[in-house]
């Protein structure tokens, strides 16, 4: 059985956003609270950067294992599906540029039996996981929306017949 986390590096980068952000806005917030305004705008940023930096460390605890008979997903809301179950697969791509060349991430979703278990593509293993994901797709002859399909595509892990 694999296991998969969130890589230290990319935790630690999101935790200095978060409470960067959370100082930056609570500091303006302190300077600056005379104004009804400004309360509003730089409470409900540090209220953001709050909420980031708790899903950050939601992030850190998240394990997910995977092996031939399914996937589980511990450290928080457990959660496991095996691959005999999925029903629908879908990948996004979501761009950080407007040129969309780099800078994004992707997004896997996997829902059956009422369970949705969702990751980027910033886990460690993220394309093992997609492949796996793809396989099963093709296995039980799951329907993919074509940005899926299109997606799998332009992540080239091997699954030349799910594009068609």
């Amino acid at each position: 059985m694999a296991v998969y986390k969130y890589p230290a590096n990319r935790i630690l980068a999101d935790y200095f956003l978060g409470i960067g952000g959370m100082a930056m806005s609570g500091g303006l917030l302190a300077l600056a609270a005379s104004s009804r305004f400004v309360l509003i705008l730089f409470g409900g940023l540090t209220g953001v950067f709050l909420l980031f930096t708790i899903y950050t460390a939601r992030r850190q605890r998240l394990r997910i294992a995977a092996d031939g008979d399914g996937i589980q997903v511990s450290g928080g809301w457990v959660r496991s599906l095996r691959w005999d179950e999925v029903e629908t697969v879908t990948l996004r791509y979501f761009s950080a540029r407007r040129n969309r060349k780099g800078g994004g991430w992707m997004t896997l979703t996997l829902r059956g039996r009422g369970q949705k278990i969702a990751f980027d593509s910033h886990l460690e293993g993220f394309e093992a996981l997609a492949r796996k994901a793809g396989e099963v797709a093709i296995q039980r002859n799951l329907t993919l929306d074509p940005i899926t399909a299109s997606n799998f595509a332009a992540l080239d892990v091997g699954l030349k017949s799910i594009a068609a």
